[in-house]
This record gives structure tokens, C-alpha cells and sequence, in this order.
């Protein structure tokens, strides 16, 4: 997803559809410097791009849910990206990029072999003092509406609702890995995607791991009031076959539907909407739970300007029995300090305000944000703070 800067008007598009802003973007659909004919038969070029992002994320979480941690750090992705526009037997455009990744964190001496779902794991299984990824992808545009994407997926909301998708992620998981299928149409979008995290060898002592996931949305415009239906479904599978050990085959699953609304008043955008979710498991004795669900109602403004942007969320969350597979322990009823406690409801007050500033034809973003989740069942405050700068420079090569 490519860093959009702010239209010079009051009616601008917003900056993203998503909240956060996806620190990192993974590609670019077409390159800054493409000429007026660039959708024609025959363009190409060759760059060097550098996505990156210099963060500081402080987390004040209280209690016995779950640990206070802060993310001061940096993500830089170095590639040389390949784009052809030529008329292709399967599509319109092709996009090749080669370079890796590095996560730093200031003042680790070692990190976890992987960072996946857990912005904060345990580092019990490493000794690794630096964490360096490879990155290829190859990208296949079939039409304006259709993009298949093989290899390093990057980071990635999947614009999934916050119970369902823990933005620390965005800063410090691994890039997510396998395959990509996304649609994009005037009254569908879709996101289909499998994430690889364990391969696994013949005899291998450690289960296979992968994500499987599904999110989109349904639309339609009833006078300026855009109306749509959002759905978003998460699999994660553990297990294998022919294993040196034997391991119990794990699957677990979020599911989200609901309804939403969107209306442009000119200097802001309102964004109103309510999410049914549920958690179901097959086969993972650690969570006592087999089933569980959760109700999400959101209200999101945005107000735009030239070249900033404030944004202003309000929500709530009530769960019962209910895990969220890539989102926060914030929103759980289990512990994530003591896997035996756990909670018979969870009520959350949820307040979160931004400022992004972002400047002009080389993409460079300054962004400030402030979360506060208020449980009124325990009478208590957690808190968080932010900033970061992302960065997109892109020189052409050939």
C-alpha cells in the first residue's frame, strides 16, 4: 500500500481507509516518476526503494492481563523493485523486488528466531544479535481491480478491526510471507491471504504453523451515506504430518461481521459501525475456552487538511469467552501473565486520537497518537502513547 500524501482541499480523500497508517508500504502500484502514457503497452523502469520507520511506542498496561512494554526502534527494507507494464498473457502489469528486511530495537542484545503474533514474546529461543530477514515478491496486476502477490507480503492490517489485529504488530512482527489475492471494486473489496510462519521439515520436532485469513466489505451508497457490510475471518492452523514427536493439531478461528455507515460533511468524515465477533478452537487444550464472542460498536472521524491530518476514534468492547488470534491481549478473556486466569467478561471504554503530518512528492510522514482503555468492571486505566516518522524514498535506476 502505497503512502498517500493529502489533496489541497478541504474534501480530500483521507490518507488511508485503515487506522493505523500502515508504517510500512509494501510496493508501489505505479512508480512516482511514471510518464502521462504509463498505462500503455511497453513502460518499465528499475528503482531502488527504501521503506522505513524510526518509532517510539511506550504501552502503560496495568493489572493482571497483561505486562506494560515500550517498542523504541527502527524498520528499514532496502529493495530493488522491477515494474513492467507490458500486455502479459495473464494480466496488465508485473512487479519483481528483491532486498530484506531489519527490525532494530534500541538496546536488545538478542532477538526471538520468530516475531509473529506476539509484538512482545518471551526471547527464549535465540541468540540471534541481529534480525535480518530476506525479502522477495513477486506481484502479478491482472486489471485494475485484481493483484496476486507471491512471496514477502509485508505488514498489513488487512484493514481488520482493532479487537481483531494489534497495530504493534505493524512495527515489529516479521513481514508476513506466502500468497495474496486482493479485489477492489466499486461495491466489493477483498482480501484473501495465507501467512507461513513454521515450515517444517520430514521428522521435524516443532509443528507446522500458518495463517489463513479473509477480509472485505460489501458496499453501497444510499444518497452521500456510504453503507456497507464488513466481513473478516482468521484460521490458525498447528500441526503436520510424519513429525518426530507427536503434537496435537491446533485450529483456531476469529470471525467478524456487522454493519457500517460513512458520510463525507465536508470538513470531516464520519465513520460508524458495529462488529459481531467470535472465537471457536479445535484441539488446543491451553485455552479453556471452545467457543466464545464479543460485540465491537465504533465511531471514527477524520478530519483532513492539506497536509495533516487528525483522527479521532471512540469504541467499545464487550467480550465473553473470547481470544483474539492476531489483536491484543487487551481484549481477551485470558490472561496473557497467568495462563489460568481468566475473565468472565471483558468491558473495554476505548478512546484513541492521532496527528499525521505528511509532506510531498518523496513520501515522508510524521505521526503522533494517544489510546486510552478504561475497564469500568476493575476500575481501571491503561494507556498508550506513540510517535513515528516513515519514510519512502525511491530513486530510479533505469
Amino acid at each position: 500500500m502505497v503512502l498517500m500524501g493529502l489533496m489541497g482541499n478541504a474534501h480530500a480523500k483521507p490518507i488511508q481507509s485503515i487506522d493505523p497508517i500502515q508504517p510500512i508500504a509494501a510496493t508501489a502500484t505505479t512508480p512516482p516518476y511514471a510518464p502521462d502514457h504509463a498505462d500503455s503497452t511497453g513502460f518499465s523502469w528499475l528503482s531502488l526503494d527504501i521503506d522505513g520507520q524510526v518509532f517510539f511506542i511506550d504501552n502503560e498496561y496495568f493489572g493482571n492481563r497483561i505486562s506494560g512494554y515500550t517498542l523504541p526502534g527502527f524498520v528499514l527494507r532496502p529493495r530493488l523493485v522491477l515494474w513492467k507494464n507490458h500486455e502479459l498473457l495473464w494480466g496488465k502489469g508485473f512487479t519483481l523486488e528483491g532486498g530484506f528486511h531489519w527490525l532494530h530495537l534500541w538496546g536488545a542484545r538478542n532477538y526471538p528466531t520468530l516475531l509473529s503474533n506476539n509484538p512482545w514474546p518471551a526471547n527464549t529461543d535465540s541468540i540471534n544479535r541481529l534480525h535480518l530477514l530476506p525479502w522477495l515478491q513477486a506481484k502479478i496486476t491482472f486489471n485494475e481491480h485484481l493483484q496476486l502477490t507471491l512471496g514477502s507480503l509485508g505488514n498489513s492490517t488487512h484493514k481488520l478491526p482493532l479487537p481483531l489485529y494489534n497495530p504493534d504488530l505493524l512495527y515489529v512482527a516479521d513481514p508476513e510471507a506466502g500468497v495474496e489475492l486482493t479485489y477492489e471494486g466499486s461495491h466489493a473489496e477483498a482480501d484473501l491471504w495465507v501467512d507461513w510462519r513454521e515450515y517444517i521439515w520430514n521428522q521435524s520436532i516443532v509443528p507446522e504453523r500458518f495463517t489463513a485469513g479473509l477480509s472485505g466489505r460489501l458496499q453501497t451508497y444510499l444518497g452521500d451515506v456510504q453503507l456497507y457490510l464488513p466481513f473478516h475471518a482468521i484460521g490458525q492452523h498447528e500441526g503436520g504430518q510424519n513429525m518426530a514427536v507427536s503434537h496435537r493439531i491446533n485450529n483456531n478461528f476469529n470471525v467478524s461481521t456487522g454493519l457500517g455507515a460513512f458520510y463525507d460533511a465536508g470538513n470531516v468524515y464520519f465513520d460508524l459501525s458495529c462488529r459481531m465477533m467470535w472465537y471457536n478452537q479445535r484441539g488446543n487444550t491451553a485455552i479453556p475456552f471452545t467457543s466464545g464472542w464479543g460485540v465491537y460498536p465504533e465511531l471514527n472521524m477524520r478530519f483532513p487538511r492539506e497536509r495533516s491530518e487528525t483522527q479521532v476514534t471512540l469504541s467499545y468492547w464487550y467480550g465473553k469467552d473470547f481470544v483474539p488470534l492476531m489483536g491484543s491481549w487487551l481484549f481477551s478473556n485470558l490472561s496473557a501473565l497467568t495462563p489460568t486466569l481468566t475473565f468472565d467478561r471483558t468491558q473495554v471504554l476505548i478512546a484513541k486520537a492521532s496527528h499525521i503530518w505528511t509532506s510531498g512528492h518523496q513520501p515522508c510522514m510524521l505521526r503522533l497518537e494517544v489510546s486510552g482503555y478504561y475497564y469500568p468492571d476493575e476500575h481501571r486505566m491503561q494507556y498508550s502513547f506513540g510517535c513515528s516518522i516513515l519514510f519512502k524514498p525511491s530513486f530510479r535506476l533505469k
